[in-house]
Order: structure tokens, then C-alpha cells, then sequence
């Protein structure tokens, strides 16, 4: 990741962006293993768009599966798709040599199992050239079964981050919150730059789209689609496709919490170490007490009590179900699993009840 000089020497700026032509070029970025029986829809989708300046380029990371065939056969119908094929090297590596032989001005992610709706590149360029100072762009997305039935938008009514982060994620442990997946991102070239080649050391490999949002709002403006404009296909092989949370799952999230921290404290220390010196360590965001909390006592940890205390100091009075996380201490565990589930799992009757107060 390249070095970036800041207009003062402790403090976070954003960095200045070229301006962007009357129609830029959108290079879409895909990296693929395996996915051969989703690769063919998610090429569709990305072709398929209302915005003609596009370019598709698909890094195959040594698939064993028929998606080679696929994608050489979509490539030879529309010469706007350029497949690169590697040794399987994980998620990270292959957008590393999809951006490398990119060529666009704004870049576009796409995990290969998902869709983007046709009219997503058109609605990104027309929000990057309506603020021309911010070089990351998020939007909703519609979660889909693997027959593309609907599942409900993530996030459901929660607002979705926009403007400068860089300096309050300094302070408080470096989480921004409501960031959509790969499928929902985007970056102008200026702050990819700077980002790419992305780190390919476990687990970091394997969530690129997180630590791009880790990482992107310490250099730029974030701007925001309310709109979902892409859909996120949910299956066993993908991070939303468990149907429980579990005290293994919030375990997970904490490692990849601290991975993602030493990420952005290293990325710091390129800027200026004293930034580095002075990022607020992880346990510093309410996020991490919440998750710890979960995981310690779906795990009957024998310091449960302690990282309850933890969790209930963080929340402020305005936080949602205080009442019932005041109370969860005392619930025997299948109740408080079922309830905990209920509360954080999107079932179809919360995704009605947001929609509805949408409408209203």
C-alpha cells in the first residue's frame, strides 16, 4: 500500500481527488473460485447496465470447477470482459490482480456470486460526480436465497455512514458502522490507489471488502446510496449465509475485528506513526463489547459477568432493547440464544415492519 503524506503532521485530512470526466470509465471487479454456478448471472448483471463505459475484469483464482469455461465464453460474446486466471491465492489476491489491470476511473466491486440491479454503475457515477470530494461510495443491498428469492435490504432502516470519518474512527477504535459488503462498495481511483495491492495475510485475505471500509474513510469523504442497488446472494460459503448466530460466529467477528485493527494501525503508521501511536485501541468501540459479550455468554464463559459490566457501560440510553440486555444476564441460555437470534437475524417480519415505516 503506498505511502500518503497528510497536510499536517497528527492529523487526518482527506486527500484531494482529480476531478472526473463527463462519463469515466467503471472498471467492475470480480474475483472468482468456484463459483462457476453463480458466474454467469453476476457477469449478466455487470454487463447488463445502464451506464455504457465499462470495463469487467474477472481474476479466476484457480477454480477447479467449470468457471473458466464460463467466463471464456461470456468474454467471447462481449469484449468488454477480460479474464485473468492465477494460482488460487485467496479473495484479496484476486481483486489485487483484477485492480492491476484495471484501467477505470471509479471502481466498482462484485463478488461472484452476486447481481448488481441494472441501473447500479449509472446511480454511482452520477453520486461521485455529485460530491466530488468523496472517494468511497456505499449503498444498500437486497439479500437473495440461491434462487434469487428476496430476503429483505441490509441495513434495514439503520442510516448508512457518510461525509468524514477519519478522524472519530482515530478515537474510537477505527469501526464505521452500516458498511455494506463487496457488492456494495465502491472507490475512485485516487483511494484505490492507495489501498491496492491489499494484504494477503490470514484472515485478511479473506475479507477484503472489510478492510477496504476500514481502511478508505482514513483518506476520503464517504458518500452514500439509499437506494439497494446490488443483490447478496445468501448461501453456506459466504459470511451472512449461516442461519444462526452462534457463540463461534461472534468469536470469528472479534478475530477479524482485531486483524482488521492491526491493518488500519500498520496503514496509520504509512500516513504518519504518530497517528499510529496514538489510534484508540479496539476495545475502545461499543461494538466489541457487544460481541463479547454475545460470545461469552452463548460460550458459558466463567468471566461472562465481567464482559456483561463491559457492555452495559457502553450503551447509551437511546441504544435499542436496553430493557432486554439489562435483563439478558439473568435469562437461562436457550432463552437468551433464541432471543438473541431473534433480535439480530432479519427475519421477514422485521424486514415488513422496517418497509412499512419506510412508507410512512
Amino acid at each position: 500500500m503506498a505511502t500518503v503524506q497528510p497536510e499536517t503532521a497528527t492529523e487526518l485530512s482527506p486527500i484531494k481527488l482529480r476531478p472526473l470526466p463527463a462519463q469515466p470509465l467503471v472498471s467492475i471487479l470480480v474475483s472468482n473460485y468456484n463459483y462457476g454456478r453463480f458466474i454467469g448471472d453476476t457477469i449478466k448483471s455487470a454487463l447488463d447496465q445502464t451506464y455504457p463505459n465499462i470495463e469487467l475484469i474477472i481474476c479466476d483464482d484457480g477454480s477447479t470447477d467449470d468457471s473458466v469455461q464460463i467466463i471464456e465464453g461470456c468474454a467471447r460474446r462481449d469484449s468488454r470482459l477480460q479474464l485473468i486466471r492465477k494460482a488460487n491465492g485467496g479473495q484479496a489476491s484476486g481483486f489485487n490482480a483484477a485492480f492491476a489491470a484495471s484501467r477505470g476511473e471509479i471502481i466498482a466491486l462484485l463478488d461472484s456470486d452476486d447481481l448488481f440491479l441494472p441501473h447500479k454503475v449509472e446511480r454511482i457515477v452520477a453520486d461521485f460526480q455529485a460530491h466530488p470530494d468523496a472517494g468511497l461510495s456505499v449503498h444498500r443491498i437486497i439479500r437473495v436465497s440461491v434462487d434469487l428469492r428476496r430476503q429483505g435490504v441490509w441495513p434495514m432502516s439503520d442510516p448508512l455512514p457518510a461525509g468524514w470519518w477519519g478522524s472519530r474512527l482515530l478515537r474510537d477504535g477505527g469501526i464505521m458502522p452500516c458498511t455494506p459488503p463487496t457488492s456494495g462498495l465502491s472507490l475512485r481511483r485516487d483511494v484505490a490507489e492507495r489501498l491496492f495491492p491489499l494484504p494477503l495475510e490470514r484472515p485478511l485475505v479473506s475479507c477484503p471488502d472489510q478492510l477496504i471500509v476500514r481502511l478508505a474513510p482514513f483518506l476520503t469523504n464517504v458518500t452514500r446510496e439509499d437506494e439497494a442497488l446490488s443483490s447478496y446472494r445468501l448461501h453456506s460459503s459466504n459470511n451472512y449465509g449461516p442461519d444462526r448466530v452462534t457463540a463461534e460466529s461472534f468469536q470469528r467477528e472479534i478475530a477479524y475485528s482485531e486483524a482488521l485493527w492491526v491493518a488500519q494501525r500498520s496503514f496509520l503508521a504509512t500516513i504518519d506513526p504518530r497517528l499510529a501511536e496514538g489510534f484508540a485501541p479496539l476495545t475502545r468501540h461499543p461494538y466489541i463489547a457487544f460481541v463479547t459479550y454475545l460470545q461469552a455468554r452463548l460460550a458459558r464463559a466463567p468471566d461472562v459477568r465481567r464482559h456483561y459490566d463491559e457492555f452495559m457501560a457502553s450503551l447509551t440510553p437511546d441504544a435499542r432493547y436496553v430493557w432486554f440486555w439489562k435483563i439478558s444476564i439473568y435469562l437461562p441460555l436457550s432463552v437468551f440464544d433464541f432471543c438473541v437470534n431473534l433480535l439480530i437475524r432479519q427475519s421477514w417480519l422485521k424486514q415488513l415492519v422496517a418497509r412499512l415505516k419506510k412508507m410512512s
